[in-house]
């Protein structure tokens, strides 16, 4: 264990490189997880997985007649189906790196984003005001999930899903979503709504402009232009009507705010950014209130918000109401919600945050976050277990050592913490 702590040590005073999949990252100490070998199962040969496909190809044929699908339907869909290779081997990656927030956030309203949006919403005025009368979503959140998710119809995805999600259907970590999807694959082909040759999209099963998973797309996709077929690839108003129509369903409230930047007083508990919802009457009585000097108005003071430190006390500071979560439902990913907030206040001329991130820190690689998750669990603050992902569980742990050691109990990690959580120092 020592002779681990003091690999760790070392590998902290090296800068990280902050991409998701930077090329050739320098090695990182690896942790045995307690109980199992540290060595990953040797991978199936070609020919193995030839085998393992044509079984479950079979197998979920059968199954799905079996459930009530047309058996020339399912035959004709999946019995064509072929191997992706590209799908077996991003589906076996799991990234050693993660990227900082603020790289995400910064990297969202690049120039060419904020120009291609710019340029969307003078093109489709009256398009996105017809949307906005229907579904009661801004436009400019529109357009932002629209940049990012395929720079504005621009990538795509150039393969085959039923290929793809059948190989992810077939083996591997991601199994059940791919059956699942491709369920949803023969209901839209069943009722019509596509054909089978507009079904391209990413290896993961995302497809057209707004990058809709094939359940998604089966359930919340619109024929905006009612002409028989869900174009959600080429048609900028059905894309676009869909994507309202699905936010308009999971509770999008278009008079509310997405975010507010706050500044908390001294002595907060910062354990009340594990989710606990208020009042921002409640917020505002404990001092919590917003940046710039302001006061909240009357209207705001019955809304219901949650605290957000995505950076620790170092960092920004956020109050997020409901539209937040609507967009997590969209991709639960604090960072691509956030995200698409900055970029769609800047389209509308607006800074969402003021206070800069703490730049100077580095974010800890997944075999950084096992260390720290083995080193709490050890002293006595249980995480719930060693994967190498900072859930709640880790953030409680994390936060109860923080406290312990008189530190801000913001359940914030990067290299300073992970090494005094090791070292002690």
């Amino acid at each position: 264990m020592f002779k681990y702590i003091a690999l760790i040590v070392f590998a902290l005073s090296t800068p990280l490189n902050a991409c998701a999949a930077p090329p050739k990252p320098a090695p990182t100490p690896r942790l045995k997880t307690p109980g199992a070998e540290n060595k990953p199962a040797p991978a199936p040969t070609v020919q193995d997985q030839a085998q393992i496909f044509a079984a479950w190809k079979r197998g979920f044929m059968a199954r799905a007649i079996a459930k009530g699908y047309d058996a020339a339907l399912v035959k004709a869909t999946i019995g064509p189906a072929k191997i992706n290779p590209k799908a077996i081997q991003s589906n076996e990656q799991q990234p050693e790196f993660t990227r900082a927030i603020w790289t995400y956030v910064d990297g969202v309203v690049s120039t060419s984003r904020l120009d291609g949006g710019r340029a969307k919403l003078a093109k489709h005025a009256d398009l996105f005001g017809d949307i906005e009368a229907r579904y009661g979503v801004d436009r400019t959140v529109l357009t932002s999930i629209w940049g990012l998710e395929s720079a504005y119809g621009k990538i795509l995805g150039h393969d085959n899903m039923i290929d793809s999600l059948a190989t992810l259907a077939s083996q591997g970590r991601r199994q059940k979503f791919g059956e699942q999807q491709l369920f949803g694959l023969l209901d839209m082909l069943a009722r019509g709504d596509v054909r089978r040759d507009q079904l391209v999209g990413s290896w993961a099963g995302a497809m057209g402009m707004t990058q809709f998973i094939p359940t998604t797309f089966r359930d919340y996709a619109v024929d905006y232009d009612n002409n028989g077929n869900k174009d959600l690839w080429t048609d900028v108003g059905d894309a676009l009507a869909s994507t309202a129509y699905y936010l308009s369903r999971f509770g999008w409230r278009g008079a509310e705010p997405i975010v507010t930047e706050v500044l908390l007083p001294e002595g907060f508990n910062y354990g009340l950014s594990d989710g606990t919802k208020r009042s921002i009457s409640g917020w505002s009585a404990m001092g919590v209130r917003p940046v710039g000097g302001k006061n909240w108005s009357k209207e705001a003071l019955f809304l219901e918000a949650k605290l957000l430190i995505p950076a620790g006390v170092n960092g920004p500071v956020f109050l997020t109401f409901k539209n937040f979560d609507v967009i997590k439902k969209y991709n639960n990913s604090t960072s691509y919600a956030l995200g698409i907030t900055v970029l769609a206040e800047a389209l509308q001329g607006k800074k969402t945050i003021t206070k800069d991130w703490p730049r100077q820190d580095k974010p800890l690689a997944r075999s950084h976050k096992k260390a720290l998750q083995e080193a709490l669990t050890n002293q006595g603050y249980s995480t719930g277990g060693i994967d190498g992902m900072i859930g709640p569980n880790s953030r409680r742990a994390i936060r109860a050592w923080q406290r312990a050691n008189g530190l801000a109990a913001d359940g914030y990690v990067n290299q300073a913490l992970l090494r005094r959580v090791l070292t002690g120092k």
